[in-house]
């Protein structure tokens, strides 16, 4: 997650609390596990590890889980496509993890700029 607008938003404790919230619910609703969710610390780069981390395993073994979670985020096949294609270098699993924060991100921060009017 070197994206330096990522960054930026998760230095925002505000934001960062949003995106821990956002992120807890769409793991829950997938029905995944949320308890690293408190361990997430805004100013650590160790974020995209930890969430990185939490999908591991379902990677190997369970795709059904990953489908509903890409899907409660609103992660299409195209957009990892896309993604993948602009990223070479990176794994599968750390090209989902960085599309779903990203994602939760822009959710987070389109959210609380429509609803502050």
């Amino acid at each position: 997650m070197e994206d330096l607008l990522s960054q930026e938003f998760f230095l925002q404790k505000e934001i960062f609390e949003l995106f821990k919230n956002q992120l807890k619910k769409d793991f829950e609703t997938a029905g995944l596990n949320t308890e690293f969710i408190s361990m997430l610390r805004a100013e650590s780069h160790d974020s995209k590890a930890l969430i990185e981390k939490e999908l591991e395993p379902l990677f190997k073994k369970n795709s059904t889980v990953i489908s509903n979670l890409l899907y409660r985020v609103d992660i299409s096949e195209l957009q990892i496509s896309k993604y993948r294609k602009m990223n070479p270098k990176m794994n599968f699993e750390e090209i989902i993890t960085e599309l779903i924060i990203k994602r939760i991100l822009q959710k987070v921060i389109l959210k609380k700029k429509f609803s502050n009017g």
